[in-house]
């Protein structure tokens, strides 16, 4: 009863606050929005099990978006084949659609040694791209298949939102892709979105507040990539 409960008041104020923005908001039992884009990008870790909840969509500085939570699982069987589960991704998913399809695939990770790993992505051939930054290529690599245009997408704005973005989120290793006309951004920020302890008064304002929070610390790292995006079109006009 009160899982039903919880679910209830989470679900009233996610709709709140989807309205507000002019968005929509759905809590369960969606397909989830180019999921199989952010695996086939190694941007999501592989799993044996997976879950998907708090789907929020809309438009954000005229660019349409999509914004969803994902919980990935790996099995793992010991010597008598008894199954345990390990969670190897809990976070947020996020796409961001842009007016053009790019000519290429770029790719933004925190992590290294990706590189053999995408020589082998489909058959598409990344080099290592070189941005001439070294405090951000301290902590992020760059792949792409078209270096000028891998270039022109990781300029010197989007560069100094996503450090913001990394400080924001304590290193919790935000990557990202552009493929197809779509920003794909993963985020391990944990689950977020949530109403609360049950077993406090459910009239408790500091509720609303954590859940306006959540979707505000989100809101401004998808403004944060859309005003560098406009500040880069200005700066080149």
């Amino acid at each position: 009863p009160l899982s039903k409960v919880a679910e209830s008041v989470k679900n009233s104020f996610l709709e709140l606050m989807a309205d507000a923005i002019g968005g929509r908001y759905e809590g369960g039992g969606f397909q989830p929005p180019a999921f199989d884009r952010f695996r086939a990008l190694d941007l999501t870790p592989s799993y044996d099990r997976c879950n998907f909840e708090d789907h929020f969509s809309g438009e954000r500085h005229a660019r349409a978006f999509d914004l969803y939570e994902a919980h990935l699982e790996r099995e793992t069987k010991d010597k008598d084949g008894d199954s345990s589960w390990s969670t190897v991704f809990r976070g947020q998913l996020i796409r961001i659609h842009f007016p053009k399809p790019f000519l290429g695939v770029t790719i933004v990770r925190r992590d290294t040694g990706i590189f053999n790993g995408l020589q082998n992505l489909g058959k598409k051939k990344f080099d290592r791209i070189g941005l001439g930054d070294p405090t951000f290529e301290r902590i992020f690599e760059v792949y792409g298949t078209d270096q000028v245009e891998a270039r022109a997408l990781v300029h010197p704005f989007f560069m100094e939102r996503l450090l913001e973005i990394e400080t924001t989120y304590q290193g919790k290793k935000v990557r990202c892709g552009f493929e197809n006309g779509d920003l794909l951004i993963a985020i391990e920020g944990g689950n977020k979105f949530e109403a609360g302890s049950m077993f406090k008064p459910l009239a408790d304002p500091e509720r609303a507040r954590k859940v306006v929070r959540d979707i505000a610390q989100i809101l401004k790292m998808m403004d944060a990539v859309l005003t560098a995006e406009t500040a880069h079109l200005i700066g080149r006009t």
